[in-house]
């Protein structure tokens, strides 16, 4: 799993593998271990509601989505487009993208 934040959104990419584990309802996970005992995690996982459900602090962020936008995605696959969806902030939106890369290996 890749992560890249921006000013106002975050992308998700996966591999392929990634996502077929995801999609039978196992979670994901990155741990970035940083300096002084320090690390970052993201975890995200399939949500069997309709709402895509989002949290964070500074250890990290927990995302879940929704197993029908996981499902539309597997449709529309080989395709570079992913799912988005919006978060409001006090300073606006945050864009949250999820893409696969079908061209990744897993790690």
């Amino acid at each position: 799993m890749n992560l890249r934040f921006d000013t106002h959104s975050i992308r998700i990419r996966v591999s392929n593998d990634e996502f077929a584990a995801l999609q039978a309802g196992k979670p994901l996970g990155l741990d970035v271990t940083l300096p002084h005992g320090h690390a970052f995690r993201a975890k995200v996982n399939r949500s069997n509601t309709s709402d895509w459900q989002f949290d964070s602090d500074p250890t990290g962020l927990w995302l879940s989505i929704p197993r029908s936008e996981l499902e539309g995605l597997a449709q529309t696959l080989p395709s570079k487009e992913g799912v988005m969806h919006a978060f409001g902030t006090h300073r606006g939106e945050l864009q949250i993208s999820f893409e696969v890369d079908l061209k990744a290996k897993a790690n």
